[in-house]
Formats: C-alpha cells, sequence, structure tokens
C-alpha cells in the first residue's frame, strides 16, 4: 500500500516594517490541517535583518511532528545539518515509540541536502532564553541572568517571549497584558525581550505539549545568528514520571542541531525549590502566571489545578503573599479536588505532596490535601500491574540477578497510605 503524498515546505525571509518575518511555505497538506497549500509566520517584532540560519533544522522540528501526527512524511526545500537530522529522527522514533496512538508512525524527512555545520570562530557564543512568565520560565532566566550560580550559570544576552502560544495569533490585546504582568522579572533581569509573533499553532492539530519546545525552540533560533545555543525551562522535575508524555527534559535536548543548541533548564529542581530561589524578589513572584485554563492568559484564575497547585507550593516554600491570585485561598476548592486520571492525581504528589513531606508543612491546607488524595480513581493505565507482571516473568526467566534491576520500578499506586506520607 503507498504512503500518502508527503508535506513540502519551503523557507523564505524578508523585513516588513521594521520586523524580520520567517515564513514557512507549505504544499500538500492533508486536510485535517485545513487548506492544501498555507504559509506559516515567525515573526520578530521590531529587530530588523535577521535572516534565516543557514540550515533550518529549528525549524523542522515542530513541523516534523505536526506531519507525524497526520500520518505523512515531510520533505524539506532547505539545508539541514548532520547532527540536526540525527536527532530529529531520535525524536521522531521515541514520540512514535511511547504513543504510538498520537504518533501513528516514524515521518519520513528528505532534504534538499545534508551538511556538516559548525559556529564560526569567533562568533558569538551567548544564548538566548525563553520567557513565557511562568514559575518554570521565571525562576531560568533569573537564575542565568543573575548569575546565582556563579561559573555555572549561562551567559545570556536576551529573551524572547512568544505571542501565539498562550494568547492567541489574533489577540494582541492579550499577549499585552501578559507582557505587562511580567514586567518586574523583566525589569530585574535587565535584559532585552525580544517578542516573535506566530500563527503555527493553526497547524499544531493537537501535538501541544509535545510540540511545546521544538516550537519554542524556533522562535529562539530566529536569533541563532547572533547567539550559540537557547535557554528553555523543564516543565517538570526529573521524578515526574509520565512514561515520555509532555515533554521531558530528555525529548527537549533533541531539538539540539549542528548550529543551535537548546539547553533546559531546572530539571533538578520542584516548583517550591524554585520558589523559595526566587523569595528574595516577592514583587517577581507576585507577577507569575500559571493559569492555563482560564479565559484570560495574562491573570491567574486561582481555581484550577495548575493555580490551586501553585497555591500549594507558595504554603511549601514558607511564602504567605499569594498575590499573584486575585482571591485568597478557599480550602474547599482544595476539598473538591477530583481526578480525571492517574496522572493528575501523580502530578500532585510529585509537585506538591513529595515537597511538602520533606519540609514538614503543616495546616489546614495540607490537611485538605491529604483527604484529596485519598479519592484516586481506579481508571486509567494500570502501570503499576504493568510493571508488576513484567517484573515477575523477568525474575522467573532471570534469577536473582533481575531482582535488583527491577527493584527501583517507580511504585505507581496512589494510596491513603502513601497520602498519609
Amino acid at each position: 500500500m503507498s504512503r500518502p503524498a508527503a508535506i513540502h515546505a519551503w523557507f523564505e525571509s524578508s523585513t516588513i516594517d521594521g520586523a524580520s518575518e520567517h515564513r514557512i511555505v507549505l504544499e500538500d497538506l492533508p486536510p485535517v490541517l485545513g487548506a492544501a497549500r498555507q504559509t506559516v509566520h515567525w515573526r520578530a517584532m521590531e529587530v530588523a535583518g535577521l535572516e534565516l540560519p543557514p540550515v533550518v533544522d529549528s525549524y523542522v522540528f515542530g513541523l516534523a511532528l505536526i506531519a507525524a501526527r497526520a500520518d505523512r512524511d515531510l520533505v524539506v526545500h532547505g539545508a539541514m545539518s548532520l547532527h540536526g537530522l540525527f536527532n530529529l529522527g531520535q525524536l521522531l522514533a521515541a514520540r512514535h515509540e511511547l504513543m504510538p496512538w498520537k504518533f501513528p508512525r516514524e515521518c519520513e524527512l528528505t532534504p534538499d541536502r545534508v551538511v556538516e555545520i559548525h559556529r564560526p570562530p569567533g562568533a558569538a557564543d551567548g544564548g538566548i532564553a525563553a520567557l513565557s512568565g511562568g514559575l518554570d520560565s521565571t525562576y531560568t532566566v533569573m537564575r542565568h541572568a543573575l548569575g546565582t550560580d556563579g561559573a555555572a550559570s549561562h551567559k545570556l544576552g536576551a529573551m524572547v517571549m512568544i505571542h501565539g502560544f498562550d494568547a492567541p495569533f489574533d489577540r494582541p490585546d492579550l499577549f499585552a497584558a501578559m507582557r505587562d504582568r511580567a514586567r518586574p522579572t523583566i525589569e530585574r533581569v535587565g535584559l532585552p525581550l525580544h517578542t516573535v509573533r506566530t500563527d503555527i499553532r493553526k497547524l499544531d492539530n493537537a501535538c501541544w505539549p509535545e510540540s511545546a519546545i521544538p516550537l519554542t525552540a524556533n522562535a529562539l533560533a530566529m536569533f541563532s545568528n547572533q547567539y550559540a545555543f537557547g535557554v528553555v525551562s523543564a516543565g517538570a522535575p526529573y521524578d515526574v514520571l509520565r512514561m515520555g508524555l509532555s515533554h521531558p527534559p530528555a525529548f527537549d535536548a533533541l531539538a539540539s542541531n549542528g548550529w543551535f543548541t537548546v539547553i533546559t533548564d531546572g530539571g533538578a529542581c520542584g516548583r517550591a525549590d524554585k520558589l523559595e530561589a526566587l523569595a528574595a524578589y516577592p514583587r517577581v513572584i507576585d507577577c507569575i502566571k500559571v493559569c492555563w485554563e482560564g479565559s484570560d492568559p495574562s491573570r491567574n484564575c486561582g481555581v484550577c489545578k495548575k493555580c490551586l497547585l501553585t497555591r500549594l507550593n507558595l504554603l511549601t516554600a514558607g511564602i504567605e503573599s499569594d498575590r499573584c491570585f486575585d482571591d485568597p485561598l478557599d480550602l474547599s476548592l482544595i476539598e473538591r479536588l477530583r481526578w480525571r486520571n492517574v496522572y493528575e492525581a501523580r502530578d500532585f504528589f510529585t509537585l506538591c505532596w513529595n515537597e511538602m513531606q520533606r519540609r514538614g508543612t503543616k495546616g489546614p491546607a495540607v490537611d485538605a490535601l491529604r483527604r484529596a488524595l485519598r479519592r484516586v480513581p481506579a481508571k486509567g493505565p494500570d502501570w503499576a500491574g504493568f510493571f508488576g507482571r513484567l517484573g515477575g516473568r523477568v525474575r522467573r526467566a532471570c534469577g536473582v540477578g533481575a531482582r535488583a534491576a527491577t527493584a527501583n520500578t517507580p511504585d505507581l499506586t496512589l494510596s491513603s497510605e502513601r497520602a498519609e506520607g
């Protein structure tokens, strides 16, 4: 059986009204992505003269995931680096193996040419960071821009905020409010903040959040002729087991290529750890925007699970002020928490409860969360049973030696004993 027609992609650049625009012209798109021929825009506002990088790798990573999601191959009319092509193959293979229901096969990439490329001697070696205004990215830019890790801090020259992710492409008013909310962070960091405006999400086809870092790297790579690397924030710490779902740091690093390196920061820190690191900057904490379920992307609704998680993280970090929310915490919201699946409950264990336990946090909110975590649904993937059965088979086949190999298999059973600590 023959494969459906591949998607073709061309890459262009120009300066329009003082803004550098990089365009991706796409042809033979499947109906699920809309019209067969479309153009995607990446526009660096008020920055003229940004040429396309010598390889288009950073522009292909997100497109390849979108093509794989649509069960199509991708023909790239441009040069790709050998490093980038290899990384992309690894990313697509991993996504297919771990999420075959979402990425039905590995997308086959066919670039016009493949080259080996390196930064020229004497080229700028600094970096540019992504700032969304959330806790993770705020921690990352503050940490490196202020050099709090000493010699281990990355040298940053600028930041980028992307219009078209949280705030829709056609709502510049909402994006302006988001950017204005982050002003205390921007002023404290003291680095130039660029705005990149894009309509790529019109093609995303439910690839988010797997496409989040590849697409963010695309925006940062608009400045890759000036900066050798881009810094993005880890979405969750290393101990959050999601079986390859979302965008774990190991997958984020695969968005690197022979011209532009992507560095993921903060995977070793929990959310309370990050808030503790920011405690000396109360105005910065007050402006953090964590909500993604509310109708206004420039404010925190205060009642969704992500907002409640952050309120509890603040409590865990010993920060009583929660001025990033409009209203005081209503404990009944925690009492009424319900979990749509095992992973939601697990997030509250790994992103909140475990940090509370380590710090000995006490109070009515902690008691309310303990009671809520007792009500964990039985439905959802039985990973604990799967690993248990797998471990039994391995032990029977291999004897005592296999017992050590499976001893560290995470216990995914969520029970009242665990909630009690």
